[in-house]
């Protein structure tokens, strides 16, 4: 189970590894890692970024013709590039897992991930990404220059077809 003040001391580390494809190396500091492109871990610890959504893994669009998924995955690890990040836990999701408004330096992660159309304003706090939705909306960037559906249509649509 999370507790609040394990999540404070490991999101002090800086990112040092931000993929799967790291050395792993012992050490006393927990493991930075970015696991998509809403999410990061801190060690073992997983935290989803507040008020969006990125495209989810296996999500194709363009009629299956197009994976966003590792490109957005790739985006939130160049705009860490190698900083520190920051997360301040704003809520938990069904189950469980902390949501925290990140930050890489004073760059606000959510909302570079949604300008850039790597990600959808959704959820609770989603309202405050709208405005930079609808400019990559109107600028036609990442999922928005393509035929793509939000994940949560994306995952609806899994569901029933599987269910058929």
């Amino acid at each position: 189970m999370w507790r609040p003040g394990l999540l404070a001391i490991l999101l002090a580390f800086p990112a040092s590894a931000q993929t799967d494809n790291d050395t792993v190396v012992p050490s006393a500091r927990p493991r930075f890692q970015v696991v998509d492109g809403g999410t990061v871990r801190f060690g073992p610890q997983p935290v989803r970024l507040m008020g969006i959504a990125a495209p989810d893994k296996g999500q194709t669009c363009d009629d299956g013709q197009w994976h966003p998924a590792p490109l957005a995955k790739k985006a939130l690890e160049t705009f860490i590039a190698g900083r520190a990040v920051s997360c301040r836990q704003v809520d938990q999701d069904e189950s469980g897992r902390p949501i925290g408004q990140c930050h890489a330096g004073a760059d606000d992660l959510q909302a570079m991930m949604v300008s850039a159309g790597w990600a959808w304003s959704f959820g609770t706090y989603g309202n405050l990404y709208e405005p930079e939705e609808r400019d990559a909306a109107r600028r036609r960037v990442g999922v928005h220059g393509h035929h793509c559906l939000r994940p949560w249509e994306w995952r609806a649509k899994q569901r029933a077809r599987n269910t058929q």
